[in-house]
């Protein structure tokens, strides 16, 4: 018999509601209270999105963001931040880990359940395929990026498909490495990317991308999607905590420190993404006051990343203690995509000596 998964579409939503849905839908999900989920995702007003490990002014304009009407919101889920409009699909899964839906390691989820996107890309006989850590290609150009995140048994799964794009808008409010917005630097991101719109002439109706989304996850998984609503419990959760994720303290929950002590910031880039410390340094006693660790990488649990910055409070700084430190870490179990211990090592070590990381 073929399992059914409810098929969540609540169209479009702002920001502040598709982040309150989301930790709903997880929470719900880990009781074991409400069915599997397969729910598309699209955002009135246009909005730009940080992930759960960055700080919104490292990260966005948001003084541009203002002035365009562009929502500034941080998502549940780790990664970099992203601008997202009309012109695009969010989708995502929510099961627990222990339905055996996905394999347990992380890399290898990203890696299976990419195959959605790929499989529905050949409805139009788009050919794509899966670049780790978490995105999706077609010819070396990304037309979809994927992330997630576990909370206590139940797992989040989610992804953009780039039906269309507004690349300029998108130079304008995030912060991106460009120390002007030239033509050139539009056309640089432009070949980076593509969108359905680009390999097919003119974009698909979105009912068409969603209808082929929909049948790939039924032949990925094996499963059989129902429309349904969000559950009475559900509902009334969602009523009750929404406004919070828009209120600044969910917004900007990660800030650089703030003190007397000299802060000494770098960044490395790992394979699985950008790492950044700010660290509030005290030279007479070789020691670190406070780590503030942000990036676009991902990390099971999320909270991962508050432990490490507990782990480095008040550590001294040489190589050796800050090395057994984050072995320390590592070793408690969590899941850092594509960021090794000796990543975390130079980034700190660049910061405390106030040197560019050696590459």
């Amino acid at each position: 018999m073929i399992e059914e998964w409810r098929l969540l579409d609540p169209g479009p939503l702002a920001a502040w509601e598709q982040m309150a849905l989301d930790a709903v839908v997880i929470r719900h999900q880990a009781l074991g209270q409400s069915p599997k989920t397969f729910r598309f995702m699209q955002f009135s007003p246009h909005t730009a999105l940080v992930g759960y490990h960055q700080s919104v002014d490292r990260e966005l304009h948001r003084d541009v963001c203002r002035a365009l009407g562009v929502e500034v919101n941080r998502r549940i889920t780790g990664g970099g931040a992203i601008y997202m409009d009309s012109r695009q699909l969010g989708w995502e899964f929510c099961f627990r880990q222990e339905d055996g839906v996905a394999a347990v390691d992380a890399d290898a989820v990203y890696q299976q359940l990419s195959q959605v996107v790929i499989r529905a890309l050949l409805e139009w006989g788009i050919q794509a395929q899966f670049r780790p850590v978490n995105d999706v290609e077609v010819d070396g150009r990304k037309i979809s990026g994927t992330g997630g995140t576990a909370w206590d048994r139940a797992l989040i799964y989610q992804g953009t498909l780039l039906v269309d794009f507004d690349v300029k808008t998108m130079l304008r409010v995030l912060k991106l490495p460009i120390e002007k917005l030239t033509d050139k630097a539009v056309q640089s991101f432009q070949d980076r990317m593509v969108t359905m719109a680009e390999l097919l002439g003119e974009p698909p109706a979105v009912s068409d991308v969603k209808a082929a989304l929909i049948e790939a996850v039924e032949a990925v998984l094996g499963v059989h999607l129902r429309a349904e609503s969000l559950t009475f419990a559900e509902e009334q959760e969602w009523e009750a905590i929404k406004d919070t994720y828009r209120q600044p303290e969910w917004i900007d929950r990660r800030r650089p420190p703030a003190g007397d002590y000299e802060l000494r910031e770098a960044s490395w880039k790992a394979p699985g993404g950008l790492l950044r410390a700010a660290l509030h340094m005290d030279d007479r006693q070789n020691r670190i006051v406070r780590a503030f660790l942000t990036g676009d990488f991902f990390v099971y649990p999320e909270r991962a990343v508050l432990d490490l910055e507990a782990v480095l409070k008040d550590a001294s700084a040489s190589r050796e203690a800050l090395a057994e430190r984050i072995r320390h870490h590592y070793a408690s179990g969590p899941q850092y995509l594509g960021v090794s211990e000796r990543d975390w090592l130079t980034l700190l070590m660049s910061a405390v000596d106030g040197k560019a990381p050696a590459v």
